[in-house]
């Protein structure tokens, strides 16, 4: 057994490297603490394995699990995020492809697009009332789709700002007549058109478009009522107006079809849609405006491609 005066040094011996190591560490302690607070001011999270593509329309938003991570280096650094791209403006005014050439002499009637392609195409008649006009283009925009709108004369001359935004947002214009009036009289029971009164129907309205907003609407038509025979043909060719366009579907909003009906009537599985699909809308009818957002989820869902009538002529 040691002496008691020996163990008691080996204590004080062991006390002094006790007090030595807790100044040494203390002093560090303090240069820790003075070190800059991180100037951050968001939570730090795990970063997840996989990165998750969102589609932009998605209404639901994916927050991060929070997880707690023990790291021998220091606080998990935050990363540098790239800052999130503008989404691409739809181009202004017509689309980027061209309408064939038309060596027949007559405008040509287009009832439907290439069979072979999934694409389809809105098209909306203007000439009774601003309607739904600016709710179907805030759904449009919402939506990442360019459509086909029919303007008469005296309607773009009454809304000249929505024929302005119309053009901007990217969308299509095509000649509607001035006035609505049938050329050959056969749906109101009315006399036929002279060809001069023809040509002022096609012009008159032509004008007020590059007037309010330098737009040609050449050579894309849509005859009042459908109506048309072949003379009138012939007439619009040598107008600049090479293409009359028809419809796979009427969606018979203005007739009281609901939108539901209207979605089933004009769905991508009927005989009236499916592929090069030509629907026809009018902006004035509630339940035409209330039954586009389904089509469109509904064609979406079946792959297709929403196209203005230019690009699908031109395919």
């Amino acid at each position: 057994m040691l002496p008691r005066s020996f163990v008691n040094l080996a204590r004080i011996a062991v006390l002094a490297v006790l007090v030595l190591g807790a100044t040494w560490g203390g002093s560090n302690m303090v240069s820790v603490l003075k070190e800059p607070e991180p100037t951050a001011t968001v939570p730090v999270y795990a970063l997840p394995t996989e990165v998750a593509i969102i589609d932009p329309t998605s209404t639901v938003a994916m927050i991060p699990t929070a997880t707690t991570a023990v790291s021998d280096t220091g606080p998990t650094p935050i990363p540098t995020m790239e800052p999130t791209p503008a989404p691409t403006p739809l181009p202004s005014g017509r689309g980027t492809f061209t309408a064939p050439e038309n060596t027949t002499g007559a405008s040509i009637i287009v009832e439907r697009g290439p069979a072979g392609q999934r694409a389809v195409a809105l098209t909306f008649d203007a000439g009774e009332g601003a309607g739904y006009t600016a709710e179907i283009l805030d759904l449009l925009k919402a939506e990442g789709i360019r459509a086909s709108f029919g303007t008469t004369g005296e309607w773009a001359r009454a809304n000249p700002d929505l024929i302005r935004r119309i053009v901007d947002e990217g969308h299509l214009l095509f000649n509607h007549s001035e006035s609505h009036r049938s050329w050959t009289g056969s749906s109101p029971g009315t006399e036929p058109l002279t060809e001069a009164e023809r040509t002022a129907q096609v012009m008159d309205a032509q004008n007020a478009v590059i007037e309010i907003a330098d737009y040609e609407m050449a050579p894309f038509w849509r005859p009042p009522y459908g109506d048309y025979d072949a003379d009138g043909q012939v007439l619009l060719a040598s107008l600049g107006y090479d293409y009359t366009l028809w419809w796979t579907c009427d969606s018979l909003g203005w007739s009281g079809y609901s939108a539901q009906e209207i979605a089933e009537w004009c769905g991508p599985t009927t005989d009236n849609g499916g592929p090069g699909a030509i629907i026809l809308f009018h902006v004035s009818q509630e339940q035409d405006y209330l039954s586009l957002e389904q089509v469109i989820q509904e064609y979406r869902g079946e792959g297709y491609e929403f196209v203005t009538v230019d690009k699908m002529i031109g395919d």
